[in-house]
């Protein structure tokens, strides 16, 4: 019985270490497809969030040149002064607040360290952009990842620099229009110098959360790869079952009756592989036996 287990075991190694190497083949696409999905899942991420950013970005453009193009030159050589036709930012920052009712996710503000408006102050990253276009005046722009709102974005921001235009709202307080100065008052947003880059704009696309994303398309990538991976595995496995293992092992037995001198037993096979040569071996084997044994008693009885 003992004998019987260790020559069943040794029967089952070679089918025992196929299936061994297609379980790791199994881990191995499973560590190559992880990294990959993570990487194709933040590329398309990051790609669309951009597309959006540039295109609220653009938006944001081309309302304050509606202003700075159209409505400005028209109403200021008449000396009427309605702030949301004359200012572009007081136009860009009217339609991102009616922007922010219908699409709240999105960031857009105007932002300044010198405002009129004290909901205009920086943030603690506005403020960091602020600093980093006042140290390098050539940066027109930035875009990067941040939080805002405890909300991951895509953003883009781009400095404001004085120009002499601006100096009609923000230079000498007594000078502001009226209806500048009695809405804001004259303690904050007057003073402004031409040149200097008194704030800035931020424009952000919220960043749908990468890794819930990236783990959500590796779960169904994988569930795919283990069904395909599932259905090779029974083909290939029943395949060298019935062309390899199951021939061996009768090669095996019927080498094993000949070892016992049992030699009426022919391997006989129309295969013309290599396990057809190792049957027509084993067959030539049997015949040169029988050979030996008739010319042995030949001998004997003569």
């Amino acid at each position: 019985m003992v004998t019987n287990n260790k020559e069943s075991n040794k029967r089952s190694s070679i089918s025992s270490k196929f299936n061994q190497s297609l379980l790791t083949l199994f881990l191995v696409l499973v560590l190559i497809l992880i990294p990959i999905v993570y990487y194709l899942t933040k590329t398309q991420v990051l790609a669309q969030a951009n597309k959006e950013l540039t295109l609220l970005v653009d938006m944001v453009k081309s309302v304050r040149n509606v202003v700075r193009e159209d409505t400005r030159p028209h109403f200021t050589p008449k000396g009427e002064f309605f702030p949301v036709v004359v200012s572009s930012t007081v136009m860009a920052k009217t339609v991102a607040e009616k922007f922010a009712r219908v699409r709240p996710e999105y960031y857009i503000k105007i932002f300044s360290d010198n405002p009129l408006n004290a909901d205009d102050y920086p943030d603690e990253l506005e403020k960091e952009l602020l600093q980093r276009f006042r140290q390098n005046k050539e940066l027109k722009s930035v875009v990067e990842t941040g939080v805002i709102r405890g909300q991951q974005y895509l953003l883009s921001s781009a400095p404001a620099t004085v120009k002499k235009g601006c100096l009609l709202c923000h230079g000498d307080p007594a000078r502001a229009p009226l209806a500048i100065s009695k809405k804001y008052g004259t303690q904050s947003g007057y003073g402004w110098t031409v040149g200097n880059v008194i704030g800035g704009s931020a424009v952000g696309v919220p960043l749908e959360n990468i890794n819930a994303i990236a783990v959500e398309r590796t779960l169904y990538a994988l569930l795919a790869l283990a069904f395909i991976f599932g259905v090779l595995y029974v083909y290939i496995n029943t395949t060298v079952r019935r062309n390899i293992i199951s021939p061996i092992r009768e090669i095996a037995e019927k080498a094993k009756k000949i070892s016992r001198g049992d030699l009426g037993n022919a391997l006989e096979t129309d295969r013309d592989d290599e396990i057809g040569e190792l049957s027509n071996s084993f067959e030539m084997m049997r015949r040169s036996f029988i050979s030996l044994v008739r010319r042995i008693k030949a001998n004997n009885t003569a």
